[in-house]
């Protein structure tokens, strides 16, 4: 049985990932779900497998994972396989509070294990999951506000509850949405607004992100003029740190330190400097949004460097690798792409996807999002359409995750 794990950030007050929930899937014979599996041994063998054979730390960083339990895999007590110190078990919405799972979550309590209420809408088969839930995820494409702010007030009503559940706003696709959730209350916010780029019209770039691109459009260009880009460099404090930092880190080991910009960029030669380049300006781009948003341009460009290889595009991983790095720019830097991408004056095979949003390239891109949203139907349509087997759009993503993990920024 193959495995496939996407994982989605879970964000707190202050944009920081306080968690992922990783979403799974079985897929037999390559077809997309087949009906004659049974559900509940499925997802069991889905959970052992990610965190057996790829490991909880290259998925969550350390991080806690939040998992869909069903009611079987309550009963049975499947979660306690699992370590307590990072796994969240989500129970989801369509399990009743009967005695024997109200029992195995007064178990999983007592072990130390965090209990969240997936989807949560009040009726008479969950309130007594209430008590003891550490969150509880409220659907706010759901929900009208009316239902939100009532069921928030029944919360505080309750006097059996000693420590009050925090709460969790899924399906966040809007900054309004986001900052309704934090109005009322919410602790913890998760949806598509974290994940896609987010557009603000009229948006004014800073001298410091304008530096920024200028750099990137100087390290782009079919040859480098590394004296013209040392001079960029120099006059951002921040930039020269992070780069002499990397090239004298244990990991390029070069037998004496490099003391100069000029040095660093042709020690580290054409590719590598790109690639850098590119990392370190968008580590540095908005020191006000989440490093999250870098680790996921992260791992889409490596994604499509690695998923490249196996279409015929081994002579274009380093452009794809390029469009995944550059796909979350929009959000990095608040603004449209059209007007960042204007700013650098990339190669047109760079921009023209990001722009276009259409051709092969872009498909790979759109492969991605798909998969690292746990939309598994449409992505494994894309990999069908173009030639990538399943199981290596699989290995990709995990390879991906586990390449950004290692990086540090």
């Amino acid at each position: 049985m193959e495995t496939f794990i996407a994982r989605q950030p879970i964000f707190d007050k202050r944009n920081e990932v306080y968690a992922y929930e990783l979403l799974y899937r079985s897929d037999k014979d390559k077809n997309y779900f087949d009906p004659s599996i049974d559900p509940d041994l499925a997802s069991t063998r889905t959970i052992i497998n990610s965190f057996i054979e790829i490991g909880l730390d290259r998925l969550t960083n350390g991080r806690k994972a939040f998992v869909n339990c069903t009611e079987r895999l309550l009963v049975n007590g499947i979660p306690t396989m699992l370590p307590s110190k990072y796994l969240v078990v989500e129970v989801l919405e369509d399990v009743k509070a009967k005695p024997d799972t109200v029992a195995a979550c007064l178990t999983l309590k007592e072990a130390g294990y965090m209990i969240a209420l997936d989807d949560f809408e009040l009726n008479e088969d969950n309130e007594e999951f209430v008590a003891f839930a550490d969150i509880i995820k409220i659907d706010f494409l759901a929900l009208p506000v009316e239902k939100i702010e009532e069921l928030i007030r029944y919360i505080k009503r309750r006097k059996d509850i000693r420590r009050k559940p925090r709460l969790l706003a899924e399906k966040i696709e809007s900054h309004e949405m986001h900052e309704l959730a934090l109005k009322l209350g919410f602790t913890y916010f998760q949806g598509y607004y974290f994940s896609k780029p987010v557009i603000v019209t009229g948006h004014t770039l800073s001298p410091i992100s304008i530096n920024r691109l200028r750099v990137m459009s100087v390290a782009m260009k079919d040859e480098i003029d590394f004296h013209e880009l040392a001079e960029v460099i120099r006059k951002d404090v921040a930039m020269s740190y992070r780069l002499l930092k990397l090239v004298n880190s244990a990991y390029f080991a070069f037998s004496q330190k490099v003391g100069s910009i000029h040095q660093a960029l042709v020690i580290l030669g054409t590719l590598a400097l790109r690639k850098w380049i590119a990392l370190i300006c968008l580590a540095e781009a908005n020191p006000e949004k989440s490093m999250e948003l870098v680790r996921m341009s992260m791992i889409r460009a490596r994604f499509m460097e690695y998923a490249g290889a196996f279409v015929g595009k081994e002579d274009r991983t380093e452009i794809l690798y390029m469009i995944g790095m550059f796909s979350m720019l929009d959000a990095l830097m608040d603004a449209p792409i059209e007007t960042v991408l204007e700013q650098m004056g990339l190669d047109p095979q760079i921009s023209a996807p990001l722009l276009e949003k259409k051709g092969s390239d872009y498909e790979l891109l759109r492969l991605i999002e798909k998969y690292e949203k746990g939309d598994f139907d449409a992505a494994f349509e894309i990999s069908r359409r173009i030639g990538l087997k399943n199981e290596t759009v699989a290995a990709a993503y995990v390879e991906a995750v586990s390449w950004a993990g290692m990086l540090g920024i």
